[in-house]
Parts: C-alpha cells; structure tokens; sequence
C-alpha cells in the first residue's frame, strides 16, 4: 500500500472534517444584525424556488434544505426569505480554506461550506483542529462543527455529532462505543427509504447493523450492502484526494424523503443551475460541458451530459441545458429521486465576462 500523504495505513490515520454551520444564513445574519437569532431561509424566492440553507431558528420549524420556498413560508411564515449572495459565500470559503491549507498538507474541498483534511502526520492533531476552529471563529465571526477521527466516514460523523459549534474527537478504541448508540440514518448512503427497509429486518441502530450478517445485507441491498457492513464497523479507507485546479462545479441536493414530482425535481434543478452559474460567473469561468446527476431511491445513479460549442457562464443556458437533460436524457417512469445533482464542467478562466445569451450545444449521453 502506498503510504505517502493521504494514504496511510488506516489505524494510523487523523482525518478531519470542518463543516460550517448552517452556512448561507449564518453569513447573513453575520452580515445584517437585525437577522441574529431570527429564522432565515435562504433560497430561490420564486414561486417555484426551494430552500437552500435554513437558520438552526427556522429549523424548529421543519424549514431544512430543498423543501420547496412555497412549503417553508407556509411552515415559518415570520421568517426571513432572502436570495443567496454566492460572492460573499465564496469570499468566506476561501478564507476558511486558506486557514486549513496553514496546518493541513492535503486538503479536500468537498463543497462551498465543508472540506476534509489530514492531520496524519500532525503529532498534534487534537490542539491543531482546536485552533482552527478558534481562528475560523475569530476571522470570519461564524462557527464551525469539527470532527477528527482514523478515517472520512467517521471524521463526518464527527462533526455531526454536536452541531452547531461542535468539536469531536474520535480515537480508534472509541469507535464501535460512539456508533452503537447512533441511529442508521448516521450511516452514508442511509436515506429514508433504506432506513424503512433496514427497520423492516429489525435493524434501527448502528449496533444492530453491526450485527447483521455481510450475507444478509448483500441479499438485501446488493453492493450497498457490503458499504453498510464496513461502515458500521468504522471502516473506510477512502483516500483524501489532494487540493487541485477547478476542473468542474456542481451542486447537488440529497431530499429527506424522496421524490416523485416531476415539477419538483425541475424546480430543484432550475435553482442548482443559477447557483452553479453563479458560481463560474464569481470564478471567472465559462464551461463547455453541462451535466446532470440523478440517484433513485435505490442508489442507482446516472449522470447526463451535454457539450456546448463555446463556453457559458449564463445562467439561462446553464438552466435550459440541465433542464432539456432531465426532460429528454432521464427515464424518471415514477421512479423516486433520492438526489438531484447539476454541474459544469471543462472550464476556462476567462478575463471579461461573456455577453452573449444563447449558444448551440449538442448533447452528448454520459452514464455513471
């Protein structure tokens, strides 16, 4: 086994994870103090927009991210709806990068808002994440959830565990007492629908996961199977992938239950494509390529692509691509949608912003 950065043995391991708390609506009440300690639901404000992040305040109320912005005025009508600033969200994440990227030698950026990144040859790696959970606070004025642990999965689960403002530690020798307890929805790849199936074998806790059979859950869910046995053992010997050079940006939205609305799923992809083309506009970049990523209730995932002949950073054509792709590209046949993904890929830096509105693309089939 290759034991350079990122790929050391797995009892050795000190993986860590920072994830901001409740982002977008955090910088706005960080932003406009009259917002502090009020419900704010950041999102799509039309009548077909849905909830990008939701303030811990405007979660009491049920209001979380991708329900539709229709339903969450309903559920917290007193609440604060505003659009999305992705320049200033941007602004911000590069700042908590830039601190991490001071104590972590390999750092993997996994969205605006989160990163994983290894401490493993950091002999002080409990004080390090300490600290940069200090500085994130004092220079930018927001909080972050931390987790350390041997592996990513358990790094994730980490930070989970106290939201907001949480610092977890997870040592080798805790690992089965710290997931027992845990829920199956903790696991990655547990959504709604595998968590019914799993309760419907007796299974509720991560315990009880541990203690089902490989040969059962490989009956029961194939390949996944195989994943949930490992992970509720804490293993996981995924490799960091280093910091690199934006080759594609993408968003994506995993539902609390899933979905079978063919206009939801649009709505959802019409508000992840202006953020992706925000996003490019803010990176000075154009994109050739648009895709679009579905996974079905049982994880079946595919991915559709399509190619423009020059590049975009338009948020009309970014939007008309994905959507023609989801329309013309996707078998949906009354499937439930677990997840609805909308990127943009083979970019260019570019020194002016592009003025044209239309471009011709062709589309090209991609499957995962």
């Amino acid at each position: 086994m290759n034991e350079g950065i990122g790929h050391q043995p797995a009892e050795q391991r000190r993986i860590a994870h920072l994830d901001m708390d409740a982002f977008f609506a955090a910088v706005e009440q960080l932003d406009e103090p009259r917002y502090r300690g009020k419900a704010v639901i950041v999102g799509g404000l039309g009548p077909r927009g849905v909830v990008s992040t939701a303030s811990y305040e405007a979660r009491k109320f049920g209001v979380g991210s991708a329900l539709p912005m229709a339903r969450a005025r309903k559920l917290c009508p007193q609440g604060i709806f505003l659009p999305p600033r992705f320049s200033r969200y941007v602004e911000i994440s590069k700042l908590v990068l830039g601190i991490i990227g001071e104590y972590a030698q390999v750092v993997e950026k996994v969205s605006i808002d989160e990163a994983f990144f290894d401490l493993t040859l950091r002999s002080d790696a409990e004080k390090v994440v300490a600290i940069i959970k200090e500085r994130v606070r004092k220079e930018t004025g927001l909080t972050c959830s931390v987790g350390l642990a041997p592996n990513r999965f358990l790094a994730k689960v980490a930070s989970e565990l106290e939201k907001p403002d949480g610092l977890v530690v997870i040592n080798r020798e805790d690992v089965q007492e710290i997931l027992d307890p845990l829920p199956v929805r903790m696991i990655w790849g547990v959504g709604k629908a595998t968590e019914r199936r799993l309760r419907g074998l007796g299974i509720s806790l991560v315990r009880d996961l541990r203690r089902a059979s490989l040969q059962q859950l490989t009956r029961e869910f194939g390949s996944v199977g195989r994943l949930l046995y490992c992970l509720a053992r804490g293993e996981d010997d995924t490799p960091l992938n280093r910091k690199s050079k934006t080759r594609s940006i993408s968003r994506e939205v995993t539902f609390a239950q899933d979905v079978y609305s063919t206009r939801r799923m649009e709505e959802v992809v019409q508000d992840l494509a202006r953020s992706v083309s925000a996003q490019l506009r803010e990176g000075r970049f154009i994109a050739k390529t648009v895709r679009i990523k579905i996974r079905f209730a049982d994880f079946e995932t595919i991915t559709r692509q399509a190619s423009l002949v020059t590049g975009t950073d338009s948020t009309d054509i970014v939007k008309g691509m994905a959507l023609d792709l989801l329309r013309r590209r996707v078998d949906i046949s009354g499937r439930g949608v677990r997840l609805i993904g909308v990127g943009a890929g083979r970019l260019c830096k570019v020194d002016a912003r592009q003025l044209s509105l239309f471009s011709e693309y062709e589309a090209i089939p991609m499957s995962s």
